[in-house]
């Protein structure tokens, strides 16, 4: 399966220094291309961000499938 954009973030615990204090649910990073590619290679990368981000815990995905719009 081809994939035409993908938006990754990955979201964990900031801290914030004026305030001294942990914010959680913040987005530590975003990875972002309108280049498509296979899905499998899509995959390899999401395994190589959640390793680097130490991000293993809670997984969340959204899939829009859009119908071919015939003429």
């Amino acid at each position: 399966m081809y994939i035409d954009k993908y938006k990754v973030e990955i979201k964990g615990v900031k801290y914030h220094e004026k305030t001294d204090k942990k914010m959680k649910d913040q987005v530590l990073a975003t990875y972002e291309s309108n280049d498509g590619m296979n899905i499998k290679k899509l995959i390899n990368i999401l395994e190589e961000l959640a390793d680097s981000h130490d991000a293993h815990q809670e997984t969340e995905v959204s899939i829009t499938l859009k119908q071919h719009q015939y003429d």
